[in-house]
Order: structure tokens, then C-alpha cells, then sequence
């Protein structure tokens, strides 16, 4: 039995620095949307967001993650160079913020420029070299979903082995090119999120970083560091639905939470303490909130939400509630629920006067239909798990490499699907080395899907972004922005084939999907996973793509 602590936390956001900034924001209701946007708003409808204002836009997304880690090592009092630790970071933008944007601008205007340091994971990169970690490391990028899927994957490298210590985290910063991509999905609220309410009609973005130090108990004994909470057990999923719009029953958040609290080892009946993922955009709400009665039933759960307070910040969101999270249950303080439920959201009821949390749970949807969710407990409240690593066999395996040019999806699949015909060959890639491993196999619904790509979608951000600079932040493309992700095709692979396990995303190479794979199935967490790895960055290059199934042995 592995014990995993939490020993240090640190967070900013537009509400301030550290997690006390957060709390006190949410407890007097205050959001924290004063700050213009440090770019150029026309074209949007609504240009409000959560901006930090000391910020500075050069490269935000790297000062904010150093900043947050040193917070978290500061509170924690771990030397990253004197022990294994590791990193896992989750992020849908990385380094697009301010580099990337600069060198894409200057190559249309016909200037040299290096895209150096321009990537989705070097802010990751920048971490593991500023800190001289010698542990694992990985940027985790399943859209607004990475925060919490990084706890999921910092845990299975601690029953590996492989560290003693991960800086589990998330960071995105603001940028023209998110905002823009979320105007033209018409997701912005009018005036102000309001999660849960009658009146929500969209979310506003925000700015923000979160790290928590999350390492084995022997570890912080042998340091003399105080846990601050327990890390009981994680959980991932797929809606296998749309791949922007969440199931409307909340079928795969429900299913992330269940997989999380299984993880666990704990009884629904026990969570006294929810953080909601809460955007306050109609359709999420409305399936969290089902979400929510199909695990919880009508029993009274406190819960509470971030985003109508410092906005959504993305891939940083789990992060972020996480450090908040393990804030107020160290402080013994219940955040506020929401002041009001729409007849739409059948959410359980907070109870009138909620006791300091003991056991709480946090949870995130994404685009493309990931979901995943943490269990968090008071330290020692709950002995951890006993589980034996599972034996991991590599059923089939495929390759291919595809000339220059647009793939013709049906000369290798002719019946293939009407609702590939805009997919790009990023996705195409992936489809199609998956429908090859998968042939003959009969798979069941919660079969998983772990992707490694380097720069896979780097076509479609240059698409997205060259229109976005000549026709305007009100003319950008809402097919290619949600193509933007880098799990896109884990997104329609998910739902062409039904794979309603977990879905993870990693900026890195081949062999991270494999090995994610097999952890997921060694530590007992899913019995049938597809590892992918394709890359498509380039017209005039060929494409890539790698799979392989793996399942439990026996």
C-alpha cells in the first residue's frame, strides 16, 4: 500500500497569489474581472476575463509555472535537487501565449523569426531545467481536463517507482488566440458567469497556475514535512459523445468520478466536499449537476466552484480548485456554494451548515469528451488501497506513414463515416491506426485511449491563427480552433469507436503513450487501452502514426 501526500501548494490567479487570495474571493463573492485584456479586443463580444495583471506577456505561461512551483516548494520545504522528483504539467496552450504568437505574426509578415521555445510543453521544459528535476516529466494536455488528469498520471509514477516526488500542476495564460477561439463558440457569458444559476449563459477566461507537491508519505516523513492531505485516488473517462458538446447526463463525468472514488477505495456516502468544474455555460452545467445525483443521489454534499469568480482557466483548472481544494480542507473551511440552481440543474443540495471537510473530490470535463476527477482525504483518515500490479500484454501493433498531402481516408476505410470528411490528417492518422489495432477485437465500452504527439495539430494552429491576423478575432474558424487541441484525435477516435475509458493526452514521444498505457492497466485502473502516436505537422512532409492494444494478461 502506497500512501501519497500532498506537503505544499501554490496558485495565482486574477483574484491574487496563494490560495488564501482565491478563498477570500470566494467567500465574499468578488469577481475578479477588472483588468483589461493586454491585447487587442476587437472583434470580441465580450472582451472581459480574468487577467493578471502583474503578468507580464513575454512568455506568461513559464513565469506563472515558475512562480506557482516555487510557492509550492517553498511550503513544502522539498529540494527537488536532493530527491526524484518529477513533473507533470497540464496545459491546452503552453507556450502559444505571447512566443508562439509573436513568431507566427512575424513569419506573415515576412520576417525571420526562430519558433523556438515556441511549444504547447516548454513551460514544462523550462521547469525541469530551471529546477535540475531528475525525475519523470510530461506535459499533459486533455484541454480543460489536464489539471486533474496530471494527478492521475503524478500517481502512477509514484506506484512505479520512478520518483519519490511530483510537482503535479497547470498553467495557461490569456491570449488573443484562446480568446478569439471561444467568441466564435459563442461560449462567453453576456456579462458575468454565473455556474448553476437560472440566468448562466456562458463563461469568462482567466489567467492562472497551479502546483502541488505531491510525494510519498515516506518520503515527507523522511523530510520532516507535514502532509497536508492525503491523495487518495484518481479517475479519467470518455464521453465517446461530441467533440465539443459534454453527453447530456453527464455520462462520462459521472463515470470520472466513479472511477476516481473506486481508485479510492471510498464510498460515495463519505465525500463531504465537492469542487465542480462549473463554467456556467448552459449544457455543463446542467450534465455536472446529473452527473453529480447519479453518483451522490440527493444526500446534502457541500460544493463549490472557481470559475464564476476568476474565470475558466483551462488546462490550469484542475490545478488550480486542487490547490484550493487542499487549502480549505487543510484550513477547515467549506468554500460557498453557488447562491442559486436553475430548474435545469437538479444538483445535490448543499446542506445548510456544512462541517469542515474530511473527504472531498474534485472534477473536470473537456472538450473532445475527457473527464477526470481526484479524491482528496484529511491525512490518514483513509488507508490507502492494496492493489498488485496487473501483468500488461501487447495484443496488436500497428504503423504507417503517409506521403505529403491530404490523406484519402477511404481508400484505406471505404465506408468510413460522413463526419470525417473535415477532419484534417492530424486526426485521420489516428483514426485509422486505430481502427487497425482495434479489428477483430471485441473491446468493451470503457477501453482506454493514451495519446503521445510532439506537434501533431501545429498545422491547424497556423491555419486557425493566420486567419485570426488578417480577417479579425470575429472571423476565426470554429472547426479549426476545436481542431487546435492536441487530442483531437482522441477526441473522434473516442466516438467513432465507442471508448469510453480514459482518455489522456501527452505532448511527448511514442513511448510515453505506451507506457501510460500500461500503467493505466498495471495499477488496475482500466483492462483494455489503445496506445497512439501520430504526428501530422506538416503538408509537405509525411504523416505518422503508431498503435498498439494492450489489456490485462490472463
Amino acid at each position: 500500500m502506497l500512501r501519497k501526500v500532498i506537503t505544499g501548494v501554490g496558485v495565482w490567479t486574477s483574484a491574487g497569489r496563494g490560495p488564501e487570495a482565491l478563498l477570500a474571493a470566494l467567500k465574499d463573492r468578488r469577481a475578479a474581472f477588472d483588468a483589461t485584456p493586454p491585447y487587442p479586443h476587437d472583434g470580441l463580444k465580450q472582451p472581459k476575463a480574468g487577467i493578471i495583471g502583474q503578468l507580464s506577456r513575454d512568455r506568461p505561461a513559464e513565469q506563472l509555472l515558475l512562480a506557482v512551483a516555487a510557492d509550492a516548494l517553498a511550503q513544502s520545504g522539498l529540494d527537488p535537487r536532493a530527491t526524484r522528483t518529477g513533473a507533470a504539467i497540464g496545459t491546452t496552450s503552453g507556450n502559444i501565449s505571447g512566443p508562439w504568437e509573436r513568431w507566427h505574426r512575424a513569419v506573415l509578415a515576412g520576417e525571420e523569426a526562430s519558433e523556438e521555445g515556441t511549444e504547447r510543453d516548454a513551460p514544462t521544459r523550462l521547469l525541469v531545467e530551471h529546477l535540475g528535476l531528475a525525475g519523470p516529466s510530461t506535459t499533459v494536455s486533455v484541454a480543460c481536463a489536464s489539471g486533474t488528469a496530471a494527478f492521475a498520471v503524478a500517481s502512477g509514477w509514484l506506484e512505479d517507482g520512478l520518483c519519490d516526488a511530483v510537482l503535479v500542476g497547470g498553467v495557461d495564460a490569456l491570449s488573443l488566440y484562446i480568446h478569439a477561439g471561444f467568441n466564435g463558440l459563442g461560449a462567453l457569458a453576456s456579462e458575468w458567469p454565473r455556474p448553476f444559476s437560472e440566468e448562466r449563459d456562458g463563461l469568462l477566461l482567466g489567467d492562472g497556475g497551479g502546483v502541488l507537491v505531491l510525494e510519498t508519505a515516506a518520503s515527507a516523513e523522511a523530510r520532516g514535512a507535514r502532509a497536508l492531505v492525503d491523495l487518495l485516488g484518481a479517475g479519467m473517462s470518455g464521453d465517446a459523445f461530441h467533440v465539443t458538446a459534454p453527453h447530456r447526463e453527464g455520462r462520462g463525468a459521472a463515470r470520472s468520478m466513479g472511477a476516481a472514488l473506486a481508485d479510492a477505495a471510498v464510498d460515495p456516502e463519505r465525500i463531504d466536499m465537492i469542487s465542480a468544474h462549473g463554467t456556467a455555460t448552459v449544457f455543463n452545467d446542467a450534465m455536472e449537476s446529473r452527473a453529480f445525483r447519479s453518483i451522490f443521489g440527493d444526500r446534502p454534499v457541500a460544493f463549490h466552484g472557481i470559475k464564476g469568480c476568476v474565470g475558466h482557466t483551462l488546462g490550469a483548472a484542475g490545478a488550480v480548485e486542487a490547490a484550493l481544494l487542499v487549502h480549505a480542507m487543510d484550513t477547515g473551511v467549506q468554500p460557498p456554494s453557488p447562491p442559486s440552481f436553475a430548474e435545469d440543474c437538479p444538483v445535490v443540495p448543499p446542506p445548510e451548515a456544512p462541517g469542515a471537510p474530511a473527504l472531498a473530490i474534485s472534477t473536470n470535463s473537456a472538450f473532445g469528451g475527457a473527464n477526470a476527477a481526484a479524491v482528496f482525504a484529511l491525512p490518514g483518515l483513509v488507508a490507502p488501497r492494496d492493489q498488485d500490479p496487473v501483468e500488461v500484454v501487447v495484443r496488436a501493433r500497428a504503423e504507417h506513414t503517409w506521403a505529403p498531402g491530404r490523406i484519402d481516408l477511404r481508400a484505406s476505410w471505404p465506408d468510413a463515416p460522413s463526419r470525417l470528411a473535415r477532419s484534417n490528417r492530424f486526426v485521420r492518422t489516428g483514426v485509422l491506426a486505430v481502427r487497425e489495432v482495434l479489428e477483430g477485437f471485441a473491446y468493451p465500452e470503457h477501453t482506454g485511449l493514451v495519446l503521445a504527439t510532439s506537434q501533431g495539430c501545429r498545422l491547424t494552429d497556423l491555419r486557425y491563427h493566420q486567419r485570426l491576423v488578417e480577417e479579425g478575432a470575429g472571423r476565426v474558424s470554429r472547426m479549426e480552433f476545436i481542431y487546435t487541441i492536441p487530442g483531437s484525435p482522441v477526441a473522434e477516435t473516442s466516438i467513432l469507436f465507442g471508448l469510453q475509458g480514459p482518455n489522456l493526452t501527452l505532448v511527448g514521444p511514442w513511448e510515453q503513450a505506451e507506457e501510460e498505457a500500461a500503467r493505466l492497466i498495471r495499477w488496475g485502473r482500466c483492462e483494455v487501452v489503445v496506445a497512439l502516436a501520430c504526428d501530422a505537422p506538416d503538408p509537405g512532409s509525411p504523416a505518422r502514426a503508431r498503435a498498439a492494444l494492450l489489456t490485462a494478461g490472463g
